[in-house]
């Protein structure tokens, strides 16, 4: 476990409850704070009240898409950027997750796989998001 990252807290959001605390689980074990949502409407709660480090969200979600969800803060520039990881269990929602996300991971994948993608984001979250950058969005402040 990290010390470094006790000060860091993720947001989960997945609308399975099985996955949600599996990945507490395992996050919690790599020393994160977590944070879980069982939707996007949940998470932009929490994202604004609580402002995590990192957002790890399911790329299918019910009501709003974690796609719709995620290319809407990217579009709100008043947010900070954060990076952002898709989780997904659909092959073809990854290349448009990519396309807005930092990282995306189809599952099934490992759980030090996943670890190992939010240290490498967390350490250089102090600059813009690869999506804000992607979508062409001037760079905000951390």
């Amino acid at each position: 476990m990290n010390p470094e990252n006790q000060r860091r807290t993720v947001l989960v959001v997945d609308d399975e409850p099985a996955i949600r605390e599996l990945l507490k689980l395992h996050l919690a074990n790599g020393g994160y704070h977590v944070l879980l949502a069982e939707d996007a409407v949940v998470g932009g709660r929490m994202l604004l009240e609580r402002r995590p480090d990192l957002l790890i969200i399911d790329a299918h979600l019910p009501y709003l898409s974690g796609i719709d969800f995620v290319a809407t803060l990217i579009a709100d520039q008043s947010l900070p950027a954060m990076p952002v990881v898709f989780i997904t269990g659909r092959e073809e929602l990854s290349a448009r997750a990519h396309a807005l996300a930092d990282e995306c991971l189809v599952k099934p994948f490992l759980a030090t796989e996943l670890l190992a993608v939010i240290e490498r984001l967390l350490g250089r979250n102090r600059f813009p998001s690869a999506a804000a950058l992607r979508a062409g969005a001037a760079p905000r402040a951390a």
